[in-house]
């Protein structure tokens, strides 16, 4: 298949990876916010209904995974899934930001929950089918990093987009949000969702008009191996028995717990511990982004005649000791009175956070880069034991643990916030002081300690360089 793909047809296929970017940054910076200090949702319903929607999400992306696997159309295996998916996408986004009819707690909890439901579902309908075309349109080793490379680049381009002009634009002080309270005028959340939800078209016909050409070069469903929930079973717990997708199962599964307890809380930190305004940051997402699309680049470059597991590990683990360093800085000053970090709102703090950054941003872009590319080599790595292709169950298989433990760690940070007073969406800086410098000591120790847990299961992956081209061989894939 690769003689058949040109560099800008893969390129033009991986900006698909737009919407993942848009999403991550909705979920992860946006919603929790604007539920529970603009719109006043208690933390815990908030939570509970991200939780709830997130372990729906995670059961539903391997049966869409194994249904796209057998699909049998004149589109081919993935394309029906992907665009079906993306105008539900479009208007669920936009819907979601939009002024509520009431305030009460039980219309915002079923508005969350219904609207968040549809947007994993179909996200769960574009992306596990879409990804799934990776491994189909390259075999090469290192070619499936270029793939994973600009991917990335894409989904950050697309999630520095939309978080810098909602920053510059959409988040502008008025007489009523001045300074750092301009995080909580509701006009901008509206236009952000507007813009988000048209990005993601835009970003998810590319991907799919890129890769229509293709369709009859890829690889075709078997006639009887039509989709049955017993059929699946069994075929997921054959997957089970390949070490290396066990191995990211355990370590998607610490992510998607680190990701659950820190899922939405970034702007509460800008906001309350840094004390920063949207004007202040605005830049951050530019120049961060663009260390990320470095680091991404980079991943492609020194991975060459690499192993991938080797560097992914030691990206990790560089990242694992710097993330945290100006928290746990910050937190000494109040223990020892000595002040070993700047001030807020000083320019040397300025400039410490940005270029912490986008190191931070840099290296977590190179590791995510190859465990994308990792998992596409399980693929074949199963093949030769099974007899199937089985894209669609391996790349939404560490999904399903990320997402359910994903689920729980929202539901736990909204009990956590609770217990430290986030239920009062009117208080002062000083008022809030007290209970953000909690939730910063309880997720800088938390988010570390399940870091380093994902990185000790990634020693355990066993596809070499050596025993990837074997497989092709075996299978006759080889493409050079």
């Amino acid at each position: 298949m690769t003689k058949f793909v040109s560099n800008l047809s893969l390129i033009l296929y991986s900006s698909g990876s737009g919407v993942i970017g848009i999403n991550a940054v909705i979920f992860g910076t946006w919603v929790l916010i604007f539920y529970n200090q603009v719109l006043g949702l208690n933390p815990i319903l908030a939570s509970l209904a991200l939780g709830i929607a997130l372990v729906v999400d995670a059961i539903s992306d391997p049966l869409i995974g194994a249904w796209s696997d057998r699909f049998r159309s004149k589109w081919g295996r993935r394309h029906p899934f992907i665009y079906s998916s993306i105008l539900p996408l479009c208007v669920s986004f936009y819907l979601l930001f939009t002024e509520p009819n009431s305030y009460s707690q039980s219309y915002l909890f079923w508005k969350l929950l219904i609207l968040v439901l549809i947007i994993r579902i179909s996200l769960t309908f574009y992306e596990i089918p879409r990804a799934s075309l990776g491994p189909e349109l390259t075999k090469d080793y290192d070619k499936r990093n270029f793939v994973n490379g600009w991917a990335y680049v894409a989904a950050v381009v697309a999630g520095t987009t939309v978080t810098f002009v909602m920053y510059s634009y959409f988040l502008t002080e008025t007489e009523e949000f001045t300074g750092n309270k301009a995080f909580l005028n509701p006009d901008g959340y509206k236009y952000f969702g507007l813009l988000s939800g048209f990005l993601i078209v835009v970003f998810g016909l590319i991907s799919a008009l890129s890769t229509h050409r293709f369709i009859p070069y890829l690889h075709k469903a078997e006639s009887q191996a039509s989709f049955s929930i017993n059929n699946f079973l069994k075929e997921l717990f054959e997957c089970f028995s390949n070490r290396s997708w066990l191995v990211m199962l355990l370590a998607g599964g610490f992510y998607g717990l680190n990701i659950g307890i820190t899922s939405g809380t970034s702007t509460y930190i800008n906001t309350y511990f840094w004390e920063w305004t949207p004007s202040t940051i605005s830049l951050f997402p530019v120049i961060a982004g663009a260390a990320t699309i470095v680091g991404a680049i980079l991943a492609i470059v020194i991975t060459a005649g690499r192993e991938k597991k080797n560097i992914a590990v030691t990206v990790f683990s560089l990242g694992l000791i710097i993330d945290p360093l100006p928290i746990w800085l910050r937190l000494l000053d109040g223990i020892f009175f000595i002040d070993f970090f700047p001030l807020n709102g000083t320019d040397s703090l300025w400039w410490i956070m940005i270029i912490h950054t986008s190191i931070v941003d840099a290296l977590r872009a190179m590791g995510f880069v190859l465990v994308i590319s990792m998992i596409y080599d399980i693929v074949e790595d199963s093949q030769i034991n099974t007899g199937r292709r089985d894209e669609g169950v391996f790349m939404s298989g560490p999904n399903l643990i990320q997402k359910i433990l994903s689920g729980f760690g929202i539901f736990l940070l909204g009990i956590v916030m609770q217990l430290f007073g986030f239920d009062n969406t009117n208080m002062s800086q000083t008022e809030i002081a007290q209970p953000i410098r909690g939730l910063v000591i309880f997720q800088s120790i938390i988010g570390p300690i399940l870091s380093l847990a994902g990185i000790f299961c990634l020693l355990f992956y066993n596809i070499t360089r050596e025993k990837f081209h074997r497989a092709i061989d075996d299978l006759g894939y080889r493409d050079n």
